[in-house]
């Protein structure tokens, strides 16, 4: 367990060179509100794909991105294109409001559309999971999605939208429950058909890479330092890494 947390501890000084810090979801509790490290939303949205700010048929500014094959005009700093706010009210998760960046300004900025999207109907969420909550002072900075080091902690696992365990965590702790958590998900097909995938993808990358049309520009040195590089396949070590990294793993509920 030790040289796995040293592990951990090593990637997150180098994972922040990659990819982008993403703005959080908010969770209000007890009047005071705080990041929330995790999407509730996204499994709602696969279920209710209608009521997405972004994708569904609902907001009329997005109607364009929906018909056309154009990028929708986000910051690279929120791929989701909308921040959550929830609370716990009476022991439950609840939807407060959700915001999407309003892309007919200029200055992008936040404005709710719950009442669009929702009107006065109450959103269950059916949302079961592990919240993790920071609470603490910020140690190690990450460029890369919720990546981030705090020195404490909350968690609050929830099933069916009710609370069933909360608790505060230092980092050792929290380093711990990764490891235990990313352990439980090795275990589950998802992971199994993450690794199928990822191998798809990297011998896709490959083929491209080193096809005639993209190293048709190329010198022999470059070409043979590209082969090398696609010379063997990823370890499940490494895809291991970027996976506990990357991956949203609030689903998989353990024990803290």
């Amino acid at each position: 367990m030790k040289l796995k947390i040293v592990i951990l501890l090593f990637t997150f000084s180098i994972i922040k060179i990659f990819a982008t810090a993403q703005a959080p979801d908010r969770i209000i509790i007890n009047d005071k509100e705080y990041s929330l490290l995790n999407n509730p939303l996204e499994k709602y949205f696969k279920d209710h794909p209608e009521y997405h700010p972004v994708y569904g048929p609902h907001l009329a500014m997005f109607k364009r991105y929906r018909t056309e094959a154009i990028p929708l005009p986000f910051s690279t700093g929120n791929y989701r294109g909308y921040i959550a706010t929830f609370k716990l009210e009476n022991n439950n998760l609840v939807l407060a409001d959700l915001e999407i960046q309003n892309i007919n300004s200029t200055k992008r900025n936040y404005i709710s559309v719950y009442k669009q999207l929702f009107k006065n109907k109450k959103v269950v969420l059916n949302y079961s999971g592990v919240l993790v909550i920071p609470d603490g002072k910020l140690v190690e900075f990450s460029n890369f999605s919720y990546s981030s080091l705090y020195d404490r902690y909350k968690l609050i696992t929830i099933k069916n939208d009710t609370v069933v365990k909360e608790k505060a965590l230092d980092k050792d702790e929290f380093i711990k429950f990764k490891l235990n958590q990313f352990e439980e998900y090795k275990k589950t097909d998802t992971y199994k058909t993450a690794l199928k995938e990822f191998i798809r993808d990297w011998e896709n990358d490959k083929k491209t890479e080193l096809s005639e049309n993209n190293t048709k520009k190329m010198s022999k040195k470059e070409i043979e330092a590209l082969q090398k590089e696609y010379a063997q396949p990823p370890s499940e070590d490494y895809m291991d890494m970027f996976f506990l990294m990357s991956k949203k793993l609030d689903f998989v509920i353990v024990d803290y």
